[in-house]
């Protein structure tokens, strides 16, 4: 997001939200009402899955999941304000979930130039 530092007319959040993509965003969870807003001019519905991970990999790492409608509430709540990846996409419905993936290059079934199908 924008802050103290412009970001380019092309680059505005909303602009690369409507590809639809899974998104990873750092630095903004300070305003993450904004991103929310931003990402919901793009492509994304209320109900896209949504996780703000604060403190990746460190012993006190700090996730927080939700949805586009309820996780600037929910990132309040939990105390989170700097230094944070923000996850947006179908990556975590699908995570959570258990949905099939759409590529299936690593599929055992799926035959390419370098792998068969075993019989």
């Amino acid at each position: 997001m924008e802050g103290r530092t412009p970001v380019p007319e092309n680059e505005q959040l909303h602009k690369i939200a409507a590809i639809g993509a899974t998104l990873v965003i750092y630095l903004s969870v300070g305003m993450i009402d904004q991103v929310v807003e931003q990402l919901l001019q793009g492509a994304y519905l209320p109900e896209t899955a949504a996780a703000v991970v604060c403190r990746a990999s460190w012993e006190d790492e700090q996730t927080v999941r939700g949805c586009l409608a309820d996780i600037a509430g929910k990132v309040r709540e939990a105390g989170i304000d700097r230094q944070a990846l923000i996850i947006v996409g179908d990556v975590l419905a699908a995570r959570r979930e258990g949905l099939k993936a759409k590529s299936l290059l690593y599929d055992g079934a799926f035959a390419h130039g370098f792998r068969g199908v075993a019989a």
